[in-house]
């Protein structure tokens, strides 16, 4: 496995590599340029010498003037007549390639200012691998009106023009095409130094790139090194730990504080379901005490047990424990299996039918209602029915003579709320109430009848329909308002 630290060190490597190459070859490409022209203009100033003196010669001293036209002795050049024969040429001409020919003459009638560049290649026989064994750039010129005296005799061969003359008759006139070949040698030696110069320094830039490319890749995994040892340590008894957030402001300092806020979501959810558990235990636990219990005890005596007590007491124990199990599975199905709530229900009907069937309770506090016209939801009726009767139930258990049930519309949502008469909820504890088996007196014991998932469960359905569940403050007692989204809103805003 090609480490994080390693592959980012070879990409490094490699983009300088590809880089300085690039670079490298732009930089000779350009570099070549500009000495092959420096070269051709080099070469065309000392082409324009010989011309010149030419020219001068046939006004005066000729061989003086073609003596120090040629100044550096590595200079190879070539004069043809219009005959196409060799008047004078460099003699490494014929020693670099002893089958050379002489180049051709201008064409006739060309003007007087005619210039050409061209090309052309020496071939050593004996040595074809020399440096010279290579096409040369030759430029080329036209002089006219040329003394015989600075030509004759033809084939002379030397490092100057006047190399050999014999003083022929200067009355008689020739045109002339001057050749001086480009030396490549000053722009071949600097283009081997700066080669060889980069051969050097490219390796090393590529190496200390990779090194600087490593120990920073090592110096920002760090802290991903300490987020993963501390990840590691995380097991099921031990969430709270956590990964150390570095001073920097980056993206692994982001990835520290979101690994953190995971772990407290995790300790949250697995301290509640420790709570959970042993809370449901416990509420199990009770009424199969209890009925045991009596069984026992009944069995032990059978003649002196009271069997329609038992008998009715085991029911209530039994009907305790259908209530828990009943709001457990509720709770435990997620939204995923929770059905689509389609229907419009009137919220309104829901409260009437409840509230009519608690006016038979002749035992229990009064309950009233207070509709204040149609209330139609999107939901499911069991659902928003059993909403309901856990609020009832709450109140109804709490309340000292009064329950009223007041249902209406907000804006877009419809609004019901429960009230009662009795002791009333702390502010410190509005939340709290509607936690699993919370108990606002951890001392007293579970009030009668009572889950202790009532109002858990009158918040998820709630929740499930789009809306919330919340304790309000009120003038008296306690007062639970639910906010559902209207039929008209739902319609528009899918449920959540």
């Amino acid at each position: 496995m090609v480490s994080v630290r390693r592959s980012t060190a070879l990409s490094a490597a490699l983009l300088c590599m590809f880089v300085f190459t690039l670079g490298w070859l732009g930089t000779r490409e350009f570099l070549s340029k500009q000495l092959t022209d420096d070269a051709v203009n080099a070469t065309r100033t000392e082409l324009d010498r010989m011309v010149a003196a030419y020219r001068v010669g046939s006004l005066g001293d000729g061989r003086a003037a073609l003596a120090a036209a040629i100044q550096s002795g590595d200079a190879m050049f070539e004069v043809v007549a219009d005959s196409g024969e060799a008047v004078v040429r460099s003699e490494k001409l014929r020693r670099l390639d002893p089958a050379w020919r002489p180049l051709p003459p201008a064409p006739a009638g060309a003007p007087a200012d005619w210039t050409t560049t061209t090309t052309a290649t020496l071939r050593p026989g004996d040595h074809p691998h020399w440096r010279e064994y290579r096409t040369y750039t030759v430029l080329g010129r036209v002089v006219d009106d040329v003394p015989a005296d600075l030509v004759e005799p033809t084939g002379r061969e030397g490092s100057t023009l006047d190399a050999e003359l014999a003083g022929a008759d200067p009355a008689k006139r020739q045109r002339l095409t001057l050749y001086l070949f480009v030396l490549p040698w000053n722009a071949l030696g600097t283009l081997r130094n700066f080669d060889d110069t980069l051969a050097v320094f490219v390796p090393l830039a590529v190496l200390l790139t990779a090194l600087a490319a490593w120990f920073a890749a090592g110096r920002a995994l760090r802290p991903v090194e300490a987020i993963r040892r501390e990840l590691a340590e995380v097991s099921e008894s031990r969430y709270d730990r956590r990964v150390p957030v570095p001073r920097s402001r980056d993206e692994v300092a982001q990835l520290a504080r979101t690994t953190n806020a995971t772990l407290d979501r995790l300790q949250r959810a697995h301290d509640q379901q420790e709570r959970f558990v042993a809370d449901a235990s416990h509420e199990l636990r009770s009424p199969l005490a209890n009925l045991r219990a009596g069984l026992e005890v009944a069995l032990a005596h059978p003649d002196r047990a009271d069997w329609p007590d038992i008998a009715h007491r085991s029911l209530l124990d039994v009907q305790r424990l259908q209530r828990i199990t009943g709001d457990l599975l509720q709770l435990a199905v997620g939204p995923d299996g929770q059905p689509e709530p389609s229907a419009v229900v009137d919220l309104a009907d829901v409260v009437t039918e409840q509230v009519a069937e608690r006016a038979f309770d002749p035992g229990g506090p009064a309950v009233s209602s207070i509709v204040e016209g149609p209330a139609p939801v999107v939901g499911e009726p069991v659902q928003l029915e059993r909403l309901l009767r856990n609020l009832l139930d709450n109140a109804v258990r709490h309340a000292s003579s009064v329950v009223t049930v007041r249902v209406g519309r907000q804006a877009d949502d419809v609004v019901l709320e429960v009230l009662d008469d009795g002791p009333g909820i702390p502010v410190e504890d509005r939340e709290r109430v509607f936690d699993r088996f919370a108990r606002l007196d951890d001392a007293r014991t579970r009030d009668a009848g009572g889950s202790g998932l009532g109002l858990t469960l009158a918040r998820d359905i709630a929740t499930r329909h789009g809306g919330t569940l919340r304790v309000e403050n009120g003038e008296a007692g306690a007062r639970l308002v639910a906010r559902l989204p209207s039929a008209m809103r739902a319609e528009l805003e899918p449920l959540a």
